[in-house]
């Protein structure tokens, strides 16, 4: 291409009609302002769903704060509850070495309920046998 041709296709570039610069301007600001609009409503988006999260994450730790003092308050509890059952356990460990035959103790508490059961139907018996003996004429119905 020669110099002289040059001019040439740079005045023909310049050479396009307005209307097609304002309409490739006219689209251009369409496409930027769309664009603008898009991101826009991604940031509103983006901002509603991050207040959501972040509610939902302070209360996950609220509420993991929560169960970490539930914890400690039941082991600590555990530990009572245990240093209550070993008491115990030594307690029962003790009884049954001071009363060795406890099972034996029992038994003989049981036989004599029994002895004093026979005992006292024994004397209602006599007592009975008694009343029947009486004379009639010192009866209290005859005097």
């Amino acid at each position: 291409m020669s110099a002289a041709s040059q001019p040439q296709s740079q005045s023909q570039s310049q050479s396009v009609p307005p209307s097609s610069q304002v309409s490739s301007a006219s689209s251009t600001q369409r496409t930027a302002e769309a664009k603008d609009a898009f991101k826009a409503a991604l940031s509103a988006v983006g901002a509603s769903i991050d207040t959501e999260l972040q509610a939902r994450a302070k209360n996950i730790h609220s509420n993991a704060k929560a169960l970490a003092k539930q914890e400690d308050e039941l082991r600590k509890e555990t530990k009572a509850v245990t240093k209550e059952s070993d008491s115990l356990q030594k307690l029962l460990d003790k009884t049954r070495k001071e009363v060795p035959n406890f099972s034996e103790l029992d038994d003989t508490l049981a036989d004599l309920d029994a002895d004093l059961a026979l005992i006292e139907h024994t004397l209602r018996l006599a007592e009975e046998s008694d009343v029947e003996d009486i004379p009639e004429e010192h009866s209290p119905t005859n005097p």
